[in-house]
């Protein structure tokens, strides 16, 4: 298993609204098809029926490994899990990618390797593949379209400035990550708002998140329904960016001098916390990384009191 530890891929599914069996199928076997020595697939699966996961191992076998979520949890919770999962398996990983159940890779069998040479090549903390629907990328130019069958960046990565955010559906993460918060993705999110931290993730370990350039994966939209386990917006807030796991309350990193200092923003796009520019250079790097991982590790992340991912209820095949 050493020499498959270039990238773990975790294919993400949930079946609390239904199962879309054949279609996890269709996409798993796309991954499958890719020549790209040093990957190793996951199908990250929280609560799909028996009967669909019978399927997918009946088709799949020992050709991927298998995390069965048996209770409900948020997708960045059981994304965190099954990567521990993985690690405490086959020992770490350079890169994660994180995979949304609507993604799949039509007419390519280099796309792995392709994303992978870009992530080595440029150190990025994070970076994601265009997808034709769902892209939010009207928040980095109002130029580009949320809904587009051919790549609307293309010859030259887009590298994403710091504050800014798009959706994940299929995006490879740094190894640096998980070595700096032994997760890879901020859980304390009931529902949205997580990936308007992630630019301040990949700043604290000194580097950044782009979208690659020329490659578009196909994207299903919500095809397995949006963050069904949890309420979208607080009940005690009444809205959508102060709704956090386990009484957390975002004004309490918001308010906090310390954070602001770093360089921590968070929802920048409705203007709720924007960053401080003077915590960066010229080149957007962070000035004070230190202060940086802390106020992240403290405020993005739950504590073990809170959820502890030792207890979290799974069935794990390795393969």
């Amino acid at each position: 298993m050493t020499e498959n530890r270039k990238m773990l891929v975790v294919y993400n599914t949930c079946g609390i609204k239904k199962d879309n069996t054949e279609w996890y199928i269709k996409c798993i076997n796309s991954l499958l098809n890719q020549d790209f020595a040093g990957y190793h697939i996951v199908l990250s699966s929280c609560l799909n029926s028996p009967a669909c996961f019978r399927r997918l191992y009946e088709v799949f076998g020992k050709k991927i490994s298998y995390c069965y979520h048996v209770e409900p949890h948020t997708v960045n919770v059981t994304f965190n899990k099954t990567v521990q999962e993985c690690v405490k398996e086959f020992g770490e990983f350079e890169s994660y990618l994180y995979v949304d159940s609507g993604c799949l890779i039509e007419d390519e069998n280099n796309f792995l390797k392709k994303i992978y040479e870009s992530f080595k090549t440029n150190s990025y903390g994070i970076l994601s593949v265009q997808t034709n629907t769902d892209t939010c990328f009207q928040v980095l130019d109002p130029t580009f379209i949320n809904d587009c069958d051919t790549p609307q960046i293309v010859d030259k990565d887009y590298v994403i400035p710091v504050g800014k955010a798009i959706n994940l559906h299929f995006s490879l993460f740094s190894g640096e990550i998980y070595n700096t918060y032994n997760k890879i993705l901020p859980d304390v999110f009931a529902a949205y708002c997580s990936e308007s931290t992630l630019s301040f993730v990949c700043a604290s370990i000194n580097q950044r998140w782009a979208i690659m350039k020329d490659l578009l994966v196909k994207h299903h939209k919500s095809i397995d329904g949006a963050t069904l386990c949890v309420p979208h917006h607080s009940v005690v807030h009444q809205n959508h960016w102060n709704n956090l796991l386990y009484d957390r309350n975002a004004l309490d990193f918001i308010n906090d001098p310390e954070a602001f200092k770093g360089g921590l923003g968070y929802e920048e796009c409705n203007n709720i916390m924007n960053h401080d520019p003077a915590a960066y250079d010229n080149n957007e790097n962070a000035l004070y990384r230190e202060k940086l991982v802390e106020v992240i590790d403290k405020y993005l992340f739950l504590r073990e009191k809170e959820l502890n991912y030792d207890q979290i209820k799974i069935k794990f095949i390795p393969n």
